[in-house]
């Protein structure tokens, strides 16, 4: 990440502070957090569409069906947000995902992307997507196992 694009910590004063590791570790993780929030926010501003939208997107463009109900879509979310309905309502508005009733169930809401979805998805991704890690692969494996420690 460079300071150029957008605000960063000064994680060097942090590394130099006399903190214990665990203290310096949870102190750059956290910064290193919001400075990938703030360099995410920035870029989804072209797109007009939000953080949690973009989970969505991402999530329905994954998926190994074409459509997911909106109660997987909530557990999948790592914001457990109880606004997923709303957001999905905005997103449909936008042209971005359908939703659709199943036809035995009415409880049972599908949703699906949109091809304005899918493009707006692989243009975001490309913006958003790793550009912000400046680790080679076998750095990024090491970073992602002591991630998962956390």
């Amino acid at each position: 990440m460079t300071g150029t694009e957008y605000p960063v910590a000064n994680k060097k004063k942090v590394y130099e502070a006399n903190f214990s590791l665990r203290d310096k570790a949870a102190v750059l993780v956290g910064c290193t957090a919001r400075e990938i929030d703030n360099f995410v926010e920035r870029a989804l501003k072209e797109f007009d569409v939000s953080r949690e939208q973009l989970s969505v997107i991402h999530f329905l463009d994954a998926a190994d069906t074409d459509r997911m109900t909106v109660n997987e879509l909530r557990e999948t979310l790592i914001d457990d947000s109880p606004n997923v309905s709303r957001i999905l309502n905005k997103m449909v508005e936008k042209g971005l995902v359908r939703k659709e009733r199943q036809t035995d169930d009415q409880r049972v809401v599908y949703v699906s992307l949109t091809e304005k979805g899918r493009k707006l998805h692989a243009r975001a991704h490309a913006k958003i997507t790793g550009h912000n890690v400046n680790l080679s692969p076998k750095e990024c494996e090491t970073l992602i196992e002591l991630l998962m420690k956390i």
